[in-house]
């Protein structure tokens, strides 16, 4: 990504055009998913996870399951998707999680089969932890082992129980969506860390991992995707003042974002397995396939 320019808000733009909220190319309201569509969404409670709900729900999704820590917030979400909900009678399904207890992810892996004995078309993975401690020798090592248990450990066991009941659903989208993070690129600035980017680098590398694995023979679909800047509780609390300015995005933006590559199925695998960015005009992005393709554009690379 070295010929890309760097936006204020430390976000690279790949395309000329930028959007920071939803706009027509990309509306879920102008989408109708698939009869019995199914999606789960982990880190739903509030903020990016709930747009990525909503989105889904304003898509026509049948069945939606939300996970996170927080059940009120899972509830209040709940409320949303039904009154945004393209299908009558959408069923939504509310389970507690916490990342870093693995025996707990494979709980609600375990509940999601039971609820959908088809398999699941879409895991969308929102979950993280934000930590901005600059200096290396000034960061609380609790910080480290935290933000990686849940930014990267957690990414692992979601793939490792949610992935077979991806490729499980026959004609299904197979679709395994993370939030990531641009931020995963940098290693100066003011948000430049070693928990959260250098946590966020390693999810990205487990993403292209992940693809590398599975996607030529099995068909799934591993997409890393930027959210934008989105004032979230999360970034209000924890980033830097020097940052904050920058907050601008729309919390439903990566939502979809999301949607919009589910829909499109096999016409977007040529994404799977690099990062992008919510905020990048997908249509400029479509152009640019050759290119990608041809040069293997959006990838952790080491230039010699």
């Amino acid at each position: 990504m070295a010929d890309t320019d760097w936006g204020s808000g430390g976000a690279p733009s790949f395309t000329k055009i930028l959007f920071s909220d939803v706009y027509p190319a990309i509306d879920p309201s102008n989408t109708t998913l698939p009869t019995g569509f199914s999606v789960c969404v982990i880190g739903a409670s509030r903020g990016i996870g709930a747009g990525i709900a909503t989105s889904y729900a304003k898509a026509g999704a049948s069945l939606i399951i939300l996970a996170g820590r927080r059940t009120s917030g899972l509830e209040d979400v709940s409320q949303q998707c039904k009154q945004v909900g393209k299908v009558k009678d959408m069923q939504v399904q509310v389970v507690r999680c916490d990342l870093t207890i693995p025996s707990e992810v494979e709980s609600i892996a375990n509940q999601t089969r039971k609820i959908c004995p088809g398999g699941l078309d879409v895991l969308a993975l929102n979950s993280g932890v934000t930590e901005f401690v600059a200096k290396i020798i000034d960061t609380p090592t609790e910080q480290i082992l935290n933000t990686t248990a849940v930014n990267y450990v957690g990414t692992f066991l979601v793939a490792k129980h949610f992935v077979p009941l991806l490729l499980g659903k026959d004609k299904g989208a197979k679709m395994f969506a993370v939030v990531g993070s641009m931020a995963s690129l940098l290693v100066r600035g003011p948000i430049a860390n070693a928990q959260y980017c250098v946590s966020k680098t390693a999810q990205l590398r487990l993403v292209e991992l992940l693809h590398e694995e599975c996607h030529v023979a099995q068909g799934l679909h591993v997409f890393c995707a930027h959210p934008g800047a989105v004032a979230s509780e999360q970034s209000i609390a924890k980033s830097p003042e020097v940052f904050k300015p920058f907050l601008t995005d729309s919390a439903e933006l990566c939502g979809s974002f999301f949607v919009w590559l589910a829909a499109r199925g096999e016409d977007v695998s040529w994404l799977s397995g690099r990062l992008l960015s919510a905020t990048w005009d997908v249509i400029e992005l479509a152009r640019r396939k050759d290119e990608i393709i041809a040069n293997d554009m959006l990838k952790l690379k080491l230039v010699l």
